[in-house]
């Protein structure tokens, strides 16, 4: 209920703010441009030029300047016809002019005068082409999400690196695996992909969704939602951007545009399946031919299954679209670690029954015993001697067997949903229009480990709303504001049972004994967006600001408190002889345990820009903008009990000195910031298109 209250609270200060914001990037940016001539190639003014988006019947006007230039901007990608209109003169019409998403497209009618009045279709002229925007990108479109093989259904690794100008993979890389985001589908809610571009790393790179920034508020290049490919009406994908509306990221940018409703009723129905008798074993699940309890793979199934439905609520003025997709599955994977015996797990239990360690042992059992590279206590000791000295009872029992290499082959449960629910409405003449987005996602993945008390089950889920308002003042002067409200949660529990138990690790290489949780995190983001354009001439001018908050609340006091044991080998660790400790964490004023420590993050970032596109000639187009950056402070909010340490440097010759003479200072707490400095900055934008 609480949950249900803001939501409605935020949308209602949303359209507060959208009536007062006079400011980035919108949903609708494709547009139309182009030169209407006579035949003798003399520019005709005040031609009107009719566009009409051909699935909903929507239309806009202009008319053209003195020079003949004209320009439509905020059109969404679709199929349209396109008419001329000028009283003297035939009307000129192009059919089936295929506008794709973020694409502004050149257009050069040229009117005929008639010997009697009737109308000329254009039906066969060759496709327009863009000249007024000097990016680098490719849209890949409907036709290619629905016909290419998605690996895991996820439109981001499978399609994203086939852009221009764009390096890497596409792999999940980078993303919040503690969170569950580690899987390669379309329900994760921090996921990063191996992609690079204009020489920057991964960490730049920039994902919006129907016009509105989804990057993690806590992750540089990790996107928030990532949604179902039945969904998706296009994706575009930039190498290189030089619009000035575009700041923050300098990497690569991907625009994810939704399908609308149309006047036509239309759906889907979907199902994936795929298990593990579809599926081949890899090089390293090699299972030779005979062996006990040999199969073909770990047992898995994946069932992903939903549908679509859109069509007009009100016929060519309001029209919804949505659907929902739901995933049963259980994922395969061979963990191959090195644990303790059971024997050696015993004896230790007798000879050392008071011993935390025994406690371990007694908890955490692995969930088979090694049967391979089976080390004794004697060959330990020789190859890999601890720190202390060993104890009588492991001297006089150099044969025991003390830890082997184990295989667990595992299936993980991993179900999830995402449903989607989009409404746009055109009223007062398409003066006036306005959208509403919905995503809503949940997922949950049982976490691998060799030992069954850490196989734990991590869920986030997640939501992205969006409204948008566009409004024409005229038909050269149109302003399109935005706010959006993206939130990401996720938990980590504490292992089945066990959540006192600490941290241990060992230096040569056996599974440790390893949790985080429980601790949970809430990222928000909150953005507002708005951008005024005005053609004028041969000149398109946009200015506007973007406006963003975040939030980053962590609850980490379990995980924080939990203290962690470093140890050179397994005789070591029976003996409870750690070499070293990180935590429990303490108040740095008292010296006491810490409690309630809840970090609660703010930032703000703020940017502006102006861009001219000015259509120089027919053919040339002058690219000129200039954009302002701020991300200000880096705080704590009033409730935060939580500082944050930093370690300075001193002075001296080399690194030793420096560390040995350096300083620790705390920042943040309650009301605080963390860090003194504001970046900012200006960026000019240059670039032409020919």
């Amino acid at each position: 209920m609480k949950r249900s209250r803001a939501v409605a609270t935020a949308f209602r200060l949303a359209f507060l703010l959208l009536a007062f914001i006079s400011p980035a990037y919108a949903q609708f940016n494709s547009g139309l441009t182009g030169t209407v001539t006579d035949q003798t190639g003399a520019a005709i003014s005040g031609a009107k030029i009719v566009v009409t988006n051909q699935d909903t019947h929507v239309s806009r006007y202009t008319t053209t300047a003195d020079n003949g230039d004209f320009r439509i901007t905020s059109l969404p990608g679709a199929m349209y016809t396109v008419e001329v209109q000028q009283a003297g003169f035939k009307t000129w019409v192009q059919k089936d002019l295929q506008l794709e998403s973020n694409q502004v497209k050149s257009l050069h009618p040229t009117l005929v005068l008639p010997n009697e009045t009737v109308s000329v279709d254009v039906t066969a002229e060759v496709a327009a082409i863009e000249t007024d925007k000097s990016n680098t990108s490719r849209e890949i479109g409907d036709s290619t999400i629905h016909a290419a093989p998605l690996l895991g259904r996820n439109i981001y690794t499978s399609l994203i690196e086939l852009a221009p100008g764009v390096t890497g993979s596409g792999l999940p890389a980078g993303g919040a695996l503690g969170s569950g985001s580690a899987n390669n589908d379309s329900f994760e809610q921090e996921a990063g992909y191996q992609i690079n571009a204009a020489g920057q790393r991964q960490e730049n790179n920039q994902y919006d969704v129907d016009g509105s920034i989804a990057v993690s508020a806590s992750r540089d290049g990790v996107v928030n939602l990532s949604p179902e490919p039945d969904f998706i009406q296009a994706v575009r994908v930039s190498g290189a951007t030089i619009d000035a509306s575009k700041g923050r990221y300098s990497g690569a940018y991907v625009q994810v545009f939704t399908k609308p409703g149309t006047n036509e009723l239309h759906g889907s129905l979907s199902e994936f399946h795929t298990n593990n008798a579809l599926t081949a074993r890899t090089e390293f699940q090699y299972c030779p031919p005979g062996s006990a309890g040999c199969r073909a793979i770990p047992a898995f199934r994946r069932n992903e299954f939903g549908g679509t439905l859109g069509g007009p609520i009100i016929k060519n003025k309001l029209f919804a679209f949505g659907g929902l997709f739901v995933l049963r599955s259980s994922n395969a994977t061979t963990l191959v670690s090195p644990v303790e015996t059971p024997q050696f797990a015993q004896f230790v239990e007798q000879n050392f029954p008071n011993n935390i360690s025994s406690t371990f042992f007694k908890q955490a059992p692995p969930g088979a015993a090694p049967t391979s590279d089976i080390v004794t206590v004697g060959q330990l000791q020789a190859t890999q001697p601890g720190f202390y000295p060993e104890s009588a009872a492991f001297q006089n029992n150099p044969d025991l067997p003390a830890f082997g290499t184990a295989t667990f082959p595992l299936s993980l449960t991993h179900n999830a949903y995402q449903w989607h629910v989009r409404l746009d409405y055109n009223v007062n003449e398409s003066k006036d229009r306005f959208f509403f987005d919905w995503f809503r996602t949940y997922s949950d993945q049982l976490q691998a480990d060799p030992r069954p008390i850490y196989r734990v089950k991590l869920p986030n889920n997640g939501f992205f709303a969006k409204l948008d308002w566009t409004h024409a003042f005229s038909p050269r002067l149109l302003n399109d504001a935005g706010f959006t409200w993206i939130d990401a949660d996720g938990s980590n529990p504490s292992a089945i049972n066990n959540q006192n138990l600490p941290n241990a690790f060992f230096f040569t290489g056996q599974a440790g004994f390893s949790q985080w949780g429980p601790a949970g995190w809430v990222h928000q983001n909150y953005s507002w967006h708005d951008v005024l354009t005005w053609t004028h001439g041969s000149h398109t001018i946009s200015a506007g600001a973007d406006i963003d908050r975040h939030h980053d609340d962590d609850r980490f006091t379990s995980p924080l408190l939990r203290p962690n044991f470093d140890f050179a080998n397994l005789i070591d660790f029976a003996q409870d002889q750690p070499f070293d400790q990180f935590g429990p964490a303490m108040q740095v004023s008292n010296g006491a345990l810490a409690s309630d420590l809840y970090q609660v993050l703010r930032w703000l970032y703020a940017g502006a820009f102006v861009q001219d596109d000015w259509k120089v000639t027919h053919r040339f187009t002058l690219n000129l903008g200039l954009r302002y950056d701020y991300f200000g402070h880096w705080g704590t909010y009033y409730n935060s009990h939580t500082p944050f340490p930093f370690f300075s440097l001193g002075s001296g010759n080399d690194f030793a000195s420096q560390v040995a003479n350096g300083t620790m200072s705390v920042r943040g707490g309650k009301n605080g910031y963390v860090t003194n400095n504001r970046p900012q900055g200006w960026g000019p934008r240059v670039g032409f298109a020919w």
